[in-house]
């Protein structure tokens, strides 16, 4: 079981100038977890097999952390083995990787498969980056589910292959909160103030929880007046926030210090952590957890794009895809997997569970998040 430190103010104003620091930019999320490898879905239903592929290679992302090694292990070593063809893995965050397509214009891009989040898929669709999907090449295309297929469909055309999906709700450290939270509103009460951690709206975790304020009670982002309610919600937690984590790793660490108690975050994040022994606990907000999709693309520019495509069959076949949703605990983009008891009894999945999750609209929040960022600042500076 992990020590919990002396909480360090240090920890607080880090993750404060981060959070300024990170404002026109989403940060992507790092997972950690371990999970059982069992199959799906048919083996050999995912690539060629042939191994016909030696001498070729393609260039993959990953997240940096636990997850890129757990996503190497899932798919990137069997695809090797099966294909011939060498996978060059590049870790980091999908905003620096789209700042580099953009560099490139088009043209000798520096991956033929990446991950992306939604808001970062939004301003590479807007920078004309990406190649919609030929989804008839996708050999399980219609196991995908297809509330999470829809997310990274733009003007009618499909880019992405979801991987996993995690609910947005409230990670809570179980030592210091004997009641389980039931829903939003409850972060809000007296009782945890001075002990909340907020990200800020330049890290997706930040601005899913914002979307949610904004949606209770039907509001809308792309609605003015719904956004002014949502930020004078947001600002009765002025004077109560104990920290401003802007990435994964000090979400965890003010967390674990006891800077705070209670924050906006994903589900597989928490259950990780509670596998790992730490006293952490989940709750699925009764109006409605907010999704958070990651799914792969095509960039153009690729020059193996065959390749890359035989990379998608075996990232979206559930017999590779259920080992690394487990080891995530987060829900995988392909239906068909019939999950083990325990991710059953922890994690809320499927197409019933996202239809009535709370989405983004990031259409309308990519282009109004550096003016919403400088409104957060002035609540909480």
């Amino acid at each position: 079981m992990r020590s919990f430190l002396p909480r360090p103010a240090r920890a607080r104003r880090r993750g404060y100038l981060l959070a300024l620091a990170s404002a026109g930019t989403v940060t992507a999320l790092t997972l950690t977890g371990c999970g059982g490898v069992d199959t799906g879905g048919g083996s050999g239903s995912s690539g060629s097999g042939s191994g016909d592929g030696k001498g070729e290679s393609i260039t993959v992302t990953a997240f940096a952390g636990a997850w890129g090694e757990l996503f190497k292990s899932s798919f990137v070593e069997p695809f090797e083995k099966d294909t011939g063809i060498k996978v060059n893995l590049v870790y980091g965050a999908d905003s620096d990787w789209v700042t580099k397509l953009r560099a490139a214009g088009g043209k000798n891009a520096p991956f033929d498969v990446l991950a992306l989040t939604p808001g970062s898929l939004h301003q590479a669709v807007g920078g004309d980056l990406l190649e919609p999907l030929k989804t008839a090449d996708l050999s399980h295309w219609k196991q995908l589910d297809p509330v999470l297929t829809e997310r990274s469909t733009i003007d009618g055309a499909s880019y992405g292959v979801p991987l996993t999906t995690g609910s947005n709700g409230l990670l809570y450290r179980t030592d210091k909160i004997k009641q389980a939270p039931k829903d939003w509103t409850d972060i809000f009460d007296k009782k945890y103030c001075g002990h909340v951690a907020l990200p800020p709206l330049t890290y997706n975790a930040g601005l899913e929880f914002f979307s949610a304020l904004v949606s209770q009670g039907g509001g809308k982002l792309s609605n003015p007046a719904d956004v002014d309610k949502g930020f004078k919600k947001l600002a009765e937690l002025k004077g109560c926030v104990s920290a401003y984590p802007a990435d994964a790793g000090s979400v965890a660490t003010v967390l674990q210090n006891g800077d705070a108690w209670i924050v906006p975050f994903w589900d597989g994040r928490a259950f990780a952590m509670e596998k790992e022994g730490q006293p952490i606990g989940f709750t699925y907000p009764s109006s409605g957890a907010v999704g958070a999709l990651t799914s792969y693309y095509v960039p153009k520019g690729s020059k193996h794009t065959a390749a890359a495509y035989k990379f998608l069959n075996y990232l979206s076949a559930a017999e590779y895809q259920k080992p690394f949703a487990q080891g995530t605990f987060y829900g995988a983009g392909n239906d068909s997997i019939d999950y083990d008891a325990d991710f059953k009894a922890k994690v809320k999945y499927g197409e019933d569970v996202y239809k009535k999750f709370t989405w983004v609209d990031y259409k309308t929040a990519t282009p109004k998040l550096n003016e919403w960022q400088q409104r957060w600042n002035q609540i909480f500076k």
